[in-house]
C-alpha cells in the first residue's frame, strides 16, 4: 500500500522565512509554490482546502481531491505511508501507532510476507470478515463502531435503551475489535511476535486481546479463505475459540 497518486503536497506556513525553507528543501522534487507575495491567494486556500490551522500539510490526488488536510498526523502515525491514503477503511496494515490501541482493544492480525500479492491477499480475505463486523456492529450500536484508524479515546462502555418501552438505561460493555495485515519484516509485527512469543510462520492468522490476556491462533496448516477467517473471527467473537492465556515475552511493545 505505497503512497502513490499523489498530484500535490501542499505546505501551509506561518512566516516567510519558514516559508522560504519549506520551498526550498522540496526544490528538488520540482515543487510549485504560491509566492509570499500573493497574500490574496495564500489566504483564500486554507478554507478553500479545510486548513484549520498551521503549519499544515495537505495532500490531494491527481484529480486534485483532497486526501487529508491533516497529513502532519498520518504521517507522524505512520510514516512509511503504509495505510496511504488514511482513508476509514476496515482492515489497516499494522503499525506502531496501532499497537498502542491494541493495548486496549482486541484484534484480528494476519501475518503475512512482506510482497504486495500478500497484502492483496489478506486484505481480501480480512475484508469480508472485516465489513460484516462493522455492519452489524453499526445496526445494534449506532455510532460506536469506529474503525480502527479513527479515535479510540471514546469509552467502550455506554448507554442504551433496554427496550423501546422501557426509558431505563443499563450499561453494556461493547467490544470494539480492529482488523490489521502484518507485515513480515516491519517493526510493528516483529515486535508485536516478539512480545507475545509468535512464531515466524506467514501465513498466520491470530486474535490477540491484551485487555483479557488471552489469544487464540488459527492451526497451522489450515487454508486461509474467506470462509475460514468468517469461521475463526466468529468462533473468536462468541467466546468458543481455543483460547490460551497471552504471556508476554518481552517488556517491549
Amino acid at each position: 500500500m505505497p503512497i502513490t497518486n499523489v498530484k500535490a503536497v501542499i505546505v501551509f506556513t506561518q512566516s516567510e522565512q519558514s516559508f522560504t525553507r519549506t520551498v526550498q528543501s522540496v526544490a528538488s522534487v520540482g515543487a510549485l509554490a504560491v509566492p509570499w507575495e500573493a497574500a490574496e491567494a495564500r489566504a483564500a486556500l486554507p478554507a478553500a482546502l479545510g486548513v484549520a490551522g498551521i503549519p499544515a500539510l495537505v495532500i490531494t490526488d491527481a484529480a486534485g481531491k483532497v486526501l487529508t488536510a491533516n497529513g502532519r498526523q498520518h504521517l507522524a502515525a505512520d510514516p512509511l505511508g503504509l495505510n496511504f491514503p488514511w482513508a476509514q477503511r476496515p482492515v489497516a496494515v499494522l503499525t506502531e501507532q496501532a499497537l498502542l490501541k491494541m493495548a486496549r482493544h482486541p484484534a484480528l492480525v494476519l501475518f503475512i510476507d512482506d510482497e504486495d500479492s500478500e497484502i492483496e491477499f489478506a486484505e481480501s480475505v480480512l475484508t469480508p470478515s472485516a465489513e460484516s463486523y462493522y455492519e452489524e456492529c453499526s445496526i445494534q450500536f449506532p455510532g460506536f463502531c469506529p474503525y480502527q484508524n479513527s479515535s479510540d479515546d471514546e469509552t467502550m462502555d455506554f448507554d442504551y435503551p433496554t427496550s423501546r418501552s422501557n426509558s431505563k438505561i443499563k450499561k453494556k460493555p461493547f467490544k470494539h475489535v480492529m482488523f490489521y495485515i502484518g507485515i513480515d519484516g516491519t517493526d510493528s509485527a516483529d515486535m508485536l511476535r516478539e512480545h507475545i512469543g509468535l512464531d515466524d510462520a506467514v501465513p498466520l492468522l491470530t486474535a490477540i486481546d491484551f485487555p483479557k490476556q488471552r489469544m487464540v491462533t488459527m492451526k497451522y496448516g489450515d487454508e486461509i479463505t474467506t470462509d475460514s477467517v468468517q469461521n475463526f473471527v466468529d468462533a473468536y467473537l462468541s467466546g468458543n475459540a481455543d483460547f490460551k492465556p497471552l504471556k508476554p515475552q518481552s517488556e517491549k511493545c
